[in-house]
């Protein structure tokens, strides 16, 4: 069965060819025309006015001009109603915009039908828009950043340019200065004030910047302008957007407003630079109106596919995101900040959270005092299910929280309410597990209370993702349930139960590990939570670098005794890896070493274990493996064994 064709182009009897004399196609052109007998009347563009000739009304002008003399002819044709065939230069855009064949021979062919698709003229200023204005300085989104987006290459090297751009961009983003504007949108009668860094207003989305940012296709022919204002509060905010140009996503990012309408009118107090299709240009008034079906033109097959007609007349707004509130417009005078600065009205709830948090209530010490005691009998029961419940109650996270907001905008009154809270606190849950040590006859250090014993960086890693959860639970009301799992992970209580329990029994090791556990994470938790509220706007960054600077030499002290915990950690673990390594041999026997633990008493270490051997050893037998097991690992042992005999 043979494959369907596309039926044949209907060609003109006659056209005006308008060119520029440098066309590289002109003999092409004109052969063609020669060859259909089609009557072809020549305008040099160069050489004649467009104004000071009568083309008289509809016809069809065959266009192979430069892109720069496109806007003065689409003007005069939308006025005469004329149809629009285009044969582009090599360098031309018009190839992209309007879904031209690849082959010259296939576009002259198109440019000479008859048949033309009814498409709309956007103007700025009384200046034809052939696809995109651009308005103020949004780097990346300008023409090099299009030029990415068109770019059919693989993943890496699209990531490599991305790369490429970012890195311009960044230098370019400290110098970003919002322009206060005056909005009018459609036929509103009220104009509303924003501050903004640019705007993109597209006519033809040919390079899929809308889909890129919006995950949404413009149309050409839905007698509409879509409009999208980058409105960042923060340097931050702006890169969020980059990412999602660059690489997508699912959502239109927080600092990107999105307007759907026929006219958008911007007003302020001083010139803004805008590009239309590249042409500089600069106003403190811009004006941008569509004018629906108003211009004909001779696409590629596909354009009509891609660009449906609208009719809707409905504007579309998407503006949660533009910055309106008259405390924002006021902050975004001097610049953009790295992270946006959060209002009055953001974090007033917040504030009001963190002041009750560090109240010493009835609640707090009832709690404070169950959790304790409940911790305690969990570590000597060594009952994981009992110190989880005893890790839920504790409301030690929550002043602690309070201490970093504290310190980081040097609110005084706050940090001194928080350490009041957090000290007493820490008394309560040494103080009773103590006394509940003191009183019972145990005195086994159980597995529970030894893992708390040794705190390494790794657990100073848990504070501080711990401390960001923590912090940012508390700016976000609606994952406030989330708190309790945090405090599971961190488990603040346990380790100050275990020093109680050190204190009970007068063990000076088992209390100091315990509270190095304890202040590890309140250290961690304090700065990752700082840090955090930092980050979300709650304190400038001036305000906020010295109490940063506190927290961090804290964090440095802190992390000194828990690298080497860690590095010590790190060394048990390969010695008693060696040890189950291979089995001792002792003549013809094989002796093996099943669960080895090393423990290490300053430069001693102390190797327990059980020996599985085939009959009963001698002291003599006894002292040959030790000095085999020094060799193999070149240091001092003393060998503490529980002998088993496997016959």
């Amino acid at each position: 069965m043979a494959e369907t064709e596309n039926p044949p182009l209907k060609l003109l009897k006659q056209a005006h060819l308008i060119h520029s004399p440098d066309h590289p196609a002109l003999e092409q052109i004109e052969a063609f025309a020669e060859t259909h007998s089609i009557v072809l009347q020549r305008i040099q563009m160069d050489a004649e006015d467009l104004d000071a000739i009568d083309l008289g009304e509809g016809g069809h002008w065959i266009c192979a001009v430069a892109d720069d003399q496109l806007p003065a002819l689409i003007e005069k044709a939308s006025g005469c109603e004329a149809k629009l065939g285009f044969i582009p230069a090599k360098s031309s855009v018009l190839s992209r915009l309007f879904y031209l064949p690849k082959s010259l021979q296939e576009q002259i062919k198109l440019a000479f039908s008859e048949d033309a698709v009814a498409v709309d003229i956007t103007r700025c200023n009384d200046e034809v828009i052939l696809a995109i204005a651009a308005i103020g300085d949004i780097p990346f989104l300008d023409h090099r950043g299009r030029a990415y987006l068109r770019t059919q290459a693989s993943w890496w090297r699209r990531t490599g340019l991305a790369i490429q751009l970012f890195w311009s961009t960044a230098q370019r983003l400290l110098q970003i200065r919002p322009t206060s504007v005056e909005l009018h949108i459609g036929d509103e009668e009220n104009s509303r004030k924003s501050a903004i860094t640019g705007v993109v207003v597209l006519e033809n989305d040919a390079d899929k910047l809308s889909n890129a940012l919006l995950g949404e296709r413009m149309s050409a022919c839905d007698g509409r302008l879509s409009a999208m204002l980058v409105a960042p509060t923060s340097i931050v905010a702006y890169l969020a957007v980059l990412v999602r140009a660059a690489f997508g996503g699912f959502s239109l990012p927080r600092a990107v407003s999105f307007i759907k309408t026929r006219k958008l009118v911007m007003t302020a107090d001083q010139d803004i630079d805008y590009r239309l299709d590249g042409r500089r240009r600069k106003a403190s008034s811009i004006r941008f109106e569509v004018f629906p079906r108003a211009l004909q033109i001779k696409p590629g097959p596909d354009f009509v596919q891609d660009n449906p007609e609208g009719n809707d007349s409905r504007d579309s707004l998407r503006l949660r995101s533009l910055p309106e509130h008259e405390q924002r417009l006021n902050s975004l005078k001097g610049g953009l900040p790295l992270f946006t600065h959060a209002l009055e009205d953001d974090f007033k709830d917040l504030f009001q959270l963190l002041r009750d948090n560090t109240r010493v209530a009835a609640d707090y010490l009832i709690m404070m005092i169950a959790s304790s005691v409940l911790a305690a009998l969990g570590l000597v029961l060594n009952s994981a299910a009992v110190i989880t419940g005893a890790m839920v109650l504790a409301p030690l996270m929550a002043p602690i929280v309070s201490l970093s907001m504290g310190v980081l905008r040097r609110d005084g009154t706050l940090m001194i309410a928080a350490s009041r809270t957090i000290t007493v606190g820490v008394l309560l849950a040494v103080s009773m597990p103590a006394l509940l040590a003191a009183l019972l006859p145990i005195r086994e250090l159980t597995p529970e209370i030894q893992a708390r014993m040794h705190p390494s960086i790794l657990d100073l890693g848990v504070a501080v993702i711990s401390g960001i959860a923590a912090a940012y639970a508390h700016a976000r009301e609606n994952i406030m349930k989330s708190m309790p799992g945090v405090a599971i992970a961190v488990a603040l209580v346990p380790p100050l139960a275990v020093a109680g329990v050190g204190i009970g029994w007068a063990e000076p090791r088992v209390f100091g590990g315990a509270m190095l556990l304890f202040l590890t994470n309140l250290v961690g938790i304090a700065a990752s939570a700082a840090l955090t509220f930092m980050v979300m706007g709650y304190a400038p960054i001036k305000t906020a670098v010295r109490g940063l600077r506190v927290l961090a030499v804290a964090v440095v002290l802190m992390a000194v005794p828990l690298y080497l915990s860690f590095s010590q950690i790190v060394t048990v673990t390969l010695i008693e890896t060696e040890l189950r390594s291979e089995p001792v041999v002792l003549g013809s026997d094989h002796y093996i070493l099943e669960e080895p633990q090393v423990q290490f008493d300053q430069d001693l270490v102390i190797v327990r274990a059980t020996l599985v051997a085939p009959r009963w050893l001698n002291e003599g037998e006894i002292d040959q493996i030790k000095a085999m097991l020094e060799a193999r690992l070149e240091r001092d042992i003393r060998l503490e064994l529980e002998l088993r005999v496997r016959r």
